[in-house]
């Protein structure tokens, strides 16, 4: 075989070895998930990387608050489980986009904006 057509077939390796790590990438990010509690625990909240809420958990002593100190609390909680979800994404993706992942970050937060 030539030079040539081993360069050739090295480089349909990594491209196949690529394909599959997108693929495993795809499917662990079905299933990232970011979870975050309230510092006193009565507020728990479960959200997609995108942040939407997929869960909201209320301790009986959260109604005992003032709606706005709860309303606070929720909303402070939901931030923080969507920074936990988006970090689980940047673990799962680094091993594939590498130095990338900042430039496709970036990328896609001009795609949501």
């Amino acid at each position: 075989m030539s030079s040539h057509q081993e360069r050739v077939q090295q480089m349909l390796r990594s491209f196949e070895e690529r394909v599959q790590q997108i693929s495993k990438a795809q499917d662990k990010l079905r299933e990232v998930q970011g979870t975050a509690r309230s510092g006193d625990g009565a507020v728990t909240v479960t959200v997609s990387p995108a942040g939407a809420v997929l869960d909201l958990r209320l301790s009986p002593d959260a109604v005992k608050r003032s709606h706005t100190a709860l309303q606070q609390d929720i909303l402070k909680t939901i931030r923080l489980a969507t920074a936990a979800a988006a970090q689980r994404v940047d673990t799962e993706l680094e091993p594939v986009l590498g130095e990338h992942l900042a430039e496709a970050k970036k990328a896609l937060n001009g795609v949501a904006e």
